[in-house]
């Protein structure tokens, strides 16, 4: 049994026929999908979630799966895209993968090997919203640093020891430690060892 992670799963797909296959495919683990017959109306509704994927055909009319692939590449954090394609498109699946698509699949395609690439996508996208808030949240923290704050942090982070930074910086050991002192006061940190965390 697939255990797909909460989240929104999107199907673009220009065939009513292959859109109820799998609309009605996710429908039986209980997940409902968002569906929509062309990758316009999909852009028009499209707003990114903490876990989300695409399931979309290469071969649209208006706007295809390659060009809809570019377009999503422009938001800070596109969703996967698991391409559905036929035997002659391989190639271009493949070369989609190149460009940054996350999987493809094959028609005509189980329910179970479907429901396992949405899962694997779902929890991509989970752990790449994850690292993206990370990232946030590093950045958030450097912006309260000095640049000299950030030279002694850089530097901590890359295991040098405090004598070793006064001696690259051209200052005191001593003026070295006042600076750790007061940056690990405004990163909210207590050792060495949790601030190195932040920053890897």
């Amino acid at each position: 049994m697939i255990d797909l992670p909460a989240g929104t799963i999107y199907l673009v797909d220009d065939d009513p026929a292959v859109l109820r296959l799998l609309a009605a495919t996710v429908a039986t683990i209980g997940v409902a999908a968002k569906v929509f017959d062309s990758a316009r109306d999909f852009l028009l509704a499209y707003v990114p979630t903490p876990c989300d994927c695409l399931v979309c055909d290469l071969r649209m009319p208006d706007i295809d799966g390659m060009e809809l692939q570019r377009r999503l590449k422009c938001l800070p954090i596109a969703p996967p895209i698991i391409f559905l394609t036929g035997f002659a498109e391989v190639n271009i699946a493949v070369e989609a993968m190149k460009l940054g698509a996350f999987d493809f699949l094959e028609k005509p395609f189980s329910a179970q090997a479907l429901l396992g690439k949405i899962q694997a996508a779902l929890n991509f996208s989970r752990d790449q919203y994850a690292k993206s808030l990370e990232a946030q949240t590093r950045q958030a923290r450097l912006a309260v640093l000095t640049l000299r704050e950030r030279s002694v942090i850089a530097r901590v982070v890359n295991g040098q020891s405090s004598r070793e930074i006064a001696a690259s910086l051209g200052i005191s050991i001593r003026t070295v430690e006042n600076h750790r002192t007061r940056l690990m006061e405004k990163l909210h940190v207590e050792s060495t060892v949790e601030l190195v965390k932040l920053f890897l």
